[in-house]
């Protein structure tokens, strides 16, 4: 499986919301990564259990979860993918949220060890500022 394709297959298991199905792909030190959170939020979550802990609390912000018009690039470093997508989701208060992501995904032997993912955090204000939520 290519990072492309492993990067491609967390945003379908995110889809589920099932935290159990999406730490399988993650290595135990493994790091994800939001760069333009909006301030107050954090934006870096290191190992295993910080990435199920906020991945269990985004699941409980967010009622449904939809990624579409995915294209993967695969970089010539078989370790590196870039990912665009856009996402539609609908917040615990039954908002929408719809944004669009790029994201730069690195793996080593089959699981993902960093996912640093880019999004207009204008968005994220309009809408409350839901990662802020998360983490109160």
């Amino acid at each position: 499986m290519t990072t492309a394709d492993l990067a491609e297959r967390f945003l379908r298991a995110l889809e589920t919301r099932d935290v159990e199905q999406i730490i399988p792909l993650w290595n135990d030190n493994g790091v994800m990564e939001f760069p333009y959170v909006p301030e107050g939020s954090p934006s870096r979550f290191e190992g295993v259990d910080a990435i199920r802990t906020t991945l269990a609390s985004a699941f409980v912000q967010r009622t449904m979860m939809s990624f579409f018009d995915v294209t993967s690039y695969q970089a010539v470093d078989p370790n590196f993918a870039f990912v665009e997508f856009k996402g539609d989701m609908t917040l615990q208060s039954g908002a929408p949220y719809n944004n669009t992501y790029i994201a730069k995904v690195e793996a080593r032997d089959g699981k993902l060890i960093h996912f640093k993912e880019f999004f207009n955090p204008l968005v994220d204000l309009a809408a409350g500022n839901p990662r802020e939520a998360e983490n109160q």
